[in-house]
């Protein structure tokens, strides 16, 4: 009897010690994560305000110097300001301020504390995403996962979201956006009514902090896509509902926000015309397409190429026809299971950025606006560096070219991190990158 007791409890000890060895291993790569993390930020953490560069009014400000007074908290929950309406970045700032002052290291500690909580949210949604969808090994599910976080953590790209406070937005918004996308996971296996209701919630506390949060009902889609869910289901659609609707309310009091500073869509403000939209929009993802890549000449500030009412350089046309045969060349490629989700997810979270729907933008690109979307990205190229590491052939040289590569964009996003100390070292930056593309214009127009 005690025999048979023994051999049937030796399958749950092995299950124990294999969730034990796991977790010890899940510790030890978000402990790996956080590490890699400081290293590259950490000249963050000595950094002013840029007092030229937006934080004077974002930052410093009535709402945050009013303190946690029931009137002050109102009117950051109820008022638009300068065209913007992100009350939970606000209330940060007001807590920040109430606790510590206008001391800067508190306000950038914060700030690297929510990106290495992104990356960390990263790390265990890829791998909770990839276990769901049963289509991956255990080894690739965690070298995905990894690779995925580890990019996410050091590339030069993401650095204006972490070491600019005004961006800091885009942090809050990105954070409950992928807490909100964990608990959707949840969902999918419990089927709890709680489990949707804190997605409700999270969305709403995503949408407090970016209006960017409006396209999470599409990244459910997606998510439903990537674990093969059944699209003809009546529930999936129902489900969704709820959302669909929400989001819609958000964009209209985004919209009612930017036409409050007489701007966006709902302004009378001059626009441009669909077509130069259709152009900017096709520019943009091959932009931040190449840069989430090839993260090279990043700067703070890509201006549009005309004025409003003048034509376009012609140079600009080519992007919409180059990314059309791209699309229909490859389409073989693009519509495959994990390359069709990691486009999409890109190209979902760039959309209400790519000037498309006419809105509050003085620039063509902004480094900010890709942190969510080039998840999609950096999740393609650790899935096909996993592709590379199966075959023994490459195995050693994926290893040593991966290991360059992250090696690389993490010291350049350390010394990225650096430019923008305060407004004198980030205008600085700008006058020297200008300095070189007119000095490489007038060598080539010699030559």
């Amino acid at each position: 009897m005690n025999t048979n007791v023994n051999a049937s409890s030796t399958p749950s000890k092995i299950a124990m010690l294999k969730g034990f060895i796991d977790n010890n291993k899940t510790l030890t790569t978000i402990l790996f994560l956080i590490s890699i993390s400081l290293l590259v930020y950490f000249p963050v953490l000595s950094h002013k305000f840029q007092m030229r560069w937006d934080d004077q009014w974002v930052v410093v400000n009535a709402y945050t110097e009013d303190g946690l007074t029931r009137s002050n908290l109102w009117a950051i929950l109820t008022e638009f300001y300068n065209g913007q309406y992100a009350p939970a970045n606000q209330l940060s700032y007001t807590l920040l301020y109430s606790a510590f002052g206008y001391n800067p290291f508190w306000f950038h500690l914060l700030g690297v504390i929510i990106h290495i909580s992104n990356v960390i949210l990263v790390y265990l949604f890829i791998k909770k995403l990839l276990n769901l969808s049963k289509g991956f090994k255990t080894e690739s599910v965690t070298r995905i996962a990894f690779l995925t976080a580890i990019i996410m953590a050091v590339h030069p790209f993401l650095v204006e979201s972490v070491a600019w406070l005004s961006a800091s937005k885009i942090l809050i918004y990105s954070f409950f956006y992928l807490i909100a996308i964990h608990i959707y996971l949840n969902y999918l296996v419990s089927k709890k009514i709680g489990h949707y209701l804190l997605v409700v919630l999270f969305f709403i506390l995503s949408f407090a902090g970016k209006e960017q949060a409006v396209t999470l009902p599409v990244c459910l889609l997606l998510i439903d896509y990537a674990v093969k869910r059944d699209f003809r289901s009546k529930w999936l659609w129902f489900e969704k509902l709820p959302l669909f609707i929400i989001a819609f309310i958000f964009g209209y009091i985004t919209l009612l926000s930017q036409s409050a500073d007489k701007a966006g869509l709902l302004s009378e403000a001059p626009r441009y015309p669909f077509y130069q939209n259709i152009i900017f929009a096709s520019y943009s993802v091959t932009e931040y397409l190449v840069k989430c890549l090839i993260p090279v000449k990043l700067s703070y500030l890509y201006v549009f190429p005309n004025a409003i009412g003048r034509e376009v350089p012609m140079r600009f046309w080519m992007y919409p026809a180059m990314l059309l045969i791209i699309c229909v060349s490859f389409w073989g490629f693009w519509k495959k299971h994990w390359v069709f989700f990691g486009i999409s997810f890109f190209i979902v979270h760039l959309g209400v950025c790519l000037h498309v729907i006419p809105i509050s933008r003085f620039a063509i690109v902004a480094d900010r606006y890709v942190y969510v979307a080039s998840i999609g990205i950096f999740f393609l190229m650790a899935y096909f560096v996993d592709k590379a590491l199966n075959n023994l052939k490459y195995k050693n040289l994926t290893i040593m070219l991966t290991f360059l590569y992250v090696l690389s964009i993490g010291i350049y996003a350390h010394q990225h991190s650096k430019i923008w100390h305060d407004s004198d070292k980030l205008k600085q930056e700008l006058k020297e990158l200008l300095k070189k593309r007119n000095d490489f214009q007038k060598h080539k127009a010699n030559k």
